[in-house]
């Protein structure tokens, strides 16, 4: 189970405390990721980039963007640990042969964000994560019923 928090389930590998480091994640910018089956709604989109979102203003931002090379289709995605501390990605050994990892250390979760008007109404994707091995840059969309799909991406503090 890939997650922020260590949770070990006997038909599962172990979880990850914090996920990959930068380094994992920024070897996955530039290069061509392959999802072979597409994203969910998007089958035919197989191949992608991933750039880091400039927001022109010399600050940097978390957000990445995942580009289609397939057709003109883009994407705002953030990895998980950002938005929510208790999230995690059930992970089974199919999974991680499918995409070319041999432990969930090889692995980048993202989540796609929903870019909307107001800052407040921004969700993420929880539902719906992205699963990119770093040294096969095979990726794929999972679904994790357990999480919502439309996350608030910036939660209100309490009164």
């Amino acid at each position: 189970m890939l997650q922020n928090s260590y949770v070990e389930k006997a038909t599962m590998t172990p979880a990850i405390d914090s996920g990959p480091g930068p380094a994992a994640l920024a070897s996955l910018l530039g290069g061509e990721i392959i999802f072979p089956l597409g994203l969910l709604g998007f089958p035919s989109c197989r191949r992608f980039t991933l750039k880091r979102f400039e927001p022109g203003d010399g600050n940097e931002s978390p957000f990445l963007v995942l580009d289609s090379l397939d057709q003109e289709l883009s994407f705002p995605v953030i990895h998980p640990d950002l938005v929510s501390p208790d999230y995690s990605v059930p992970l089974f050994p199919e999974l991680l042969d499918s995409l070319g990892a041999k432990s969930e250390s090889e692995l980048v979760p993202l989540v796609i964000v929903t870019v909307r008007d107001r800052v407040e109404n921004i969700t993420v994707n929880l539902q719906g994560p992205l699963l990119i091995g770093v040294l096969s840059r095979i990726g794929m969309q999972s679904v994790v019923e357990d999480f919502p799909l439309r996350h608030p991406l910036v939660v209100p503090p309490n009164p």
